[in-house]
């Protein structure tokens, strides 16, 4: 059954709001440019959370290795030529802590993008007692690190401590609740299924409707302005696709406005904007994809109506 009345959590109005600015939305003869390049900068995590793949020996092995500074640089210059303004964020399926030459891909991004906006997403466990690191990334210019919270109000107020005495602003570190709390009968956070790799719906909030049909008969926005990049170089479709099946190029040789305007990219799109996810990966997907991005999809709509 399909929950019409879903409601995001706090940290999808926050995403909202900061790829919805008027100054990130651009375009390249009236073509939309993505607002968000998420990167998987590392082959690992150091948690095994049940709700995430990762927690799936079968599925997901450790790999310690990274994206190569010169293929990050290569790929922040072909952001550079077509002038990117927008969000950048280190996420996607590891924690971005564990890359040791993250520093040197902070100073990449804010040597040839210093008006782009870059956000790491963390559990935190690297740097609750390595404050001098965390420190030095923000002096190199990074703006936000997003803290997830996966162990209990303990962990939750020692982070609000750290921030305290570090005397940084909550934009600078954003404290993210990802555990159950019994009075609001949620995680905190809308998980999805990772393209069916776990059950979402032992993680729903209480108050919302799990999902059993799929594919989802619902627009999805997520091509229409964002992308993800892997630390191999893959260009995916689309960043819940762990599986890592819909892969549109290789950022080695490939030019990312090339494959962001290319038949892949364009052929989901046009099924989607028709509620058509009858197509890989999006036919085992049950994320709720049209809270953000209607901006760029309205840019887009416009583009092919001449």
């Amino acid at each position: 059954m399909e929950n019409n009345n879903f409601l995001p959590d706090n940290s999808v109005f926050r995403k909202k709001k900061l790829l919805e600015k008027k100054e990130n939305i651009q375009k390249i003869n009236n073509f939309p440019i993505f607002t968000l390049v998420e990167f998987n900068i590392y082959g690992a995590c150091n948690r095994s959370c049940n709700f995430c793949p990762v927690s799936d020996s079968t599925f997901y092995t450790n790999k310690y290795e990274g994206i190569s500074t010169i293929l990050y640089k290569k790929i922040i210059l072909d952001l550079y030529k077509i002038n990117y303004k927008g969000n950048l964020l280190f996420s996607a399926f590891s924690e971005p802590f564990l890359n040791m030459e993250l520093e040197e891909l902070v100073k990449i991004t804010k040597k040839f993008l210093p008006n782009s906006r870059l956000e790491i997403v963390s559990n935190g466990d690297l740097i609750k007692n390595d404050h001098k690191r965390l420190l030095n990334l923000y002096s190199l210019g990074l703006d936000t690190v997003s803290i997830s919270i996966y162990d209990g109000p303990d962990e939750f107020d020692n982070f609000i401590s750290i921030r305290s005495k570090l005397q940084i602003t909550d934009k600078q570190m954003v404290i993210k609740r990802r555990y159950y709390n019994k009075d609001n009968g949620d995680f905190g956070m809308i998980i999805s299924n990772r393209t069916s790799l776990i059950d979402s719906n032992k993680f729903r909030s209480e108050s919302d409707c799990c999902i059993t049909d799929l594919p989802l008969n619902r627009v999805c926005y997520y091509p229409f302005y964002q992308t993800l990049i892997d630390y191999n170089g893959d260009m995916l479709l689309c960043p819940h696709d762990w599986k890592k099946s819909n892969i549109v190029g290789n950022l080695k040789t490939d030019n990312i406005w090339d494959l962001w305007i290319g038949n892949n990219y364009e052929s989901a799109r046009k099924k989607l904007t028709c509620k058509n996810r009858n197509f890989n990966p999006c036919n085992s997907c049950d994320v709720k994809g049209d809270v953000i991005g209607e901006i760029n999809h309205s840019i887009w709509r416009k583009y092919h109506e001449r």
